[in-house]
């Protein structure tokens, strides 16, 4: 006999008939299964409230846990049921509880149900854990960029054009509110079929390990959290570049970028010294002045009912006109002086495209090997999960079976440290290659950096500056320290003969730093 809820239906109707009662069928489809609580099932809540009025003295279930597998729900029924002398009827049997040993047997009949479903319950958990570990998807709506394939992720490339604009559009400075504009411009829908993608929307893209190659899933009984690889979308060195973006920038309040109306050039880079907030720009329109300060009294009044609340002193602000000159100055100073830049501007005008096509070369090397050691871990990873099956089910002998174990986790192991490997070579030559096309843009004009637009020298200091922390000495004096990508600072040159030149030199590395102290007691008089 099928147990389908039409079965369950007629079967009951049948019964209702046979003993000469009306019936009035209570369905709530799958709900019994799924929230079982009071909450989630308003039907039961008016069957019960039936139950208390007199109006139902006869129910009929297919079997017990067709009213309830939760144990707080089932007691609640159980107690309306015998307080209101309910006969059950179930397909197995009549009930009429206000016979003690009916009740004992129904608790008894809802006790097996309810061990019954934490059986089901954990084969079900059992069997998708088994199933993503195998590499199948963990289940719901893929993730903006992948579709589904025998029950796999594969990338949507419909989509996956646009993940890479969004990863590629941050990296190059534009805020989550310039992407939103533009995938707006363009008809770009999310994964719900949302034309307008929210900020929330794009900083979660961004921060999803999957384009990337892999993601974390975490068994919430047990606790126990897997690797589990996908398809990558991204290069690793575009998804690293975007998660070291993400660190640096602080995340702005939509209202605070949709207030964004004037340029702030270093804006960017400005870190309070005291607590790692990035600095904020305001511009005072009447008192024709624009400064930088640090906001954490801002976002402290804001969180003031959170834990994100963090203790700052540093309240003194930045003139805007007289940092940015003398930042600028100070890093042009720096970089004249130089022997290093001037090597690097050198032998990019020398060896031309010959080197920016090589580092093509070795980045498309890297990227197949990267592809080759990604597969590889995913064998390894099915040949582990297919062993341990083995041993749950004692097809082969343990102790053979736990040795082969231990030797193919410390393959994988060599594998992920190979990848790692791999990665941090891709992102050095990635690097390389962003460094030599900055070379490539600025090169001729490095004798002309005076005449640079403020989007110009933005541009330029992002080539060569990681940040710039901001400390107050006291009420007239702030420190800033300039943090170089590269030891541009004091480096030298060593001579192999200092005697005979002709014999060539090396160039020693400096400083990475270098800091400077602005006395915003002095006015700042423009030239």
């Amino acid at each position: 006999m099928g147990s389908s809820l039409d079965t369950q239906k007629e079967l009951g109707i049948s019964k209702s008939k046979n003993l000469g009662y009306e019936y009035k069928v209570w369905n709530e489809g799958g709900q019994s299964s799924s929230k079982d609580d009071l909450e989630n099932r308003p039907v039961l809540v008016d069957l019960l409230k039936e139950i208390d009025e007199g109006n139902v003295k006869h129910l009929f279930v297919f079997n017990t846990d067709r009213l309830s597998r939760n144990d707080l729900t089932w007691s609640v029924i159980r107690l309306k049921l015998v307080k209101n002398d309910v006969t059950l009827h179930t397909s197995q049997g009549v009930y009429p509880l206000s016979d003690p040993m009916n009740k004992l047997l129904l608790g008894i009949l809802s006790e097996i149900s309810s061990y019954d479903n934490q059986l089901r319950t954990e084969r079900s958990r059992l069997g998708k854990l088994n199933r993503i570990k195998k590499g199948y998807w963990k289940g719901g709506p893929p993730p903006f960029g992948y579709k589904i394939k025998d029950k796999k992720l594969i990338e949507n490339k419909d989509e996956s054009k646009w993940v890479k604009f969004i990863f590629e559009s941050y990296r190059d400075n534009h805020s989550a509110r310039w992407i939103k504009q533009e995938l707006l411009k363009n008809g770009v829908f999310t994964r719900r079929k949302n034309p307008v993608w929210s900020l929330g929307s794009i900083e979660k893209l961004l921060s999803n390990t999957q384009y990337s190659g892999y993601y974390h899933y975490t068994d919430k009984k047990s606790g126990e959290t897997i690797r589990v690889q996908s398809p990558a979308i991204l290069s690793p060195t575009l998804f690293k570049n975007v998660s070291d973006q993400r660190k640096k920038r602080t995340r702005q309040t939509r209202s605070g970028e949709s207030n964004m109306k004037h340029f702030y050039l270093l804006r960017d880079y400005l870190r309070c010294g005291q607590c790692g907030s990035r600095y904020s720009g305001r511009h005072y329109e009447r008192q024709k002045r624009s400064i930088y300060y640090c906001p954490r009294i801002e976002r402290n009044y804001v969180n003031e009912s959170t834990k994100k609340v963090k203790k700052c002193s540093n309240r003194r602000y930045l003139k805007i006109e007289e940092t940015d000159k003398l930042i600028w100055n100070t890093v042009i100073d720096i970089l004249t002086k130089s022997n290093l830049f001037k090597e690097e501007v050198k032998s990019q005008s020398m060896i031309g495209n010959s080197t920016h096509n090589d580092k093509k070369d070795d980045i498309r090397k890297l990227s197949r090997k990267l592809k080759e050691v990604d597969r590889d871990i995913g064998e390894v990873s099915n040949t582990i999960v297919n062993l341990e099956t083995d041993r749950i089910l004692k097809r082969r002998d343990s102790t053979e079976l736990s040795q082969i174990l231990t030797n193919v986790e410390t393959y994988r192991v060599e594998l992920e440290s190979d990848r790692e490997v791999i990665k941090d070579k891709l992102y050095h030559f990635e690097s390389k290659k962003q460094w030599v096309d900055w070379i490539s843009k600025f090169s001729d004009r490095i004798d002309k950096m005076s005449e640079f637009s403020l989007e110009e020298k933005h541009e330029f200091l992002n080539g060569v500056i990681d940040n710039i922390l901001v400390s107050t000495l006291d009420t007239r004096t702030h420190e800033v320290i300039i943090k170089f990508k590269i030891p541009y600072v004091e480096d030298s040159i060593k001579w192999n003969d200092k005697s005979n030149k002709s014999k060539g030199y090396t160039v020693k590395d400096g400083g990475f730093e270098i800091g400077v102290e602005i006395d915003t007691s002095k006015k700042f008089v423009p030239k």
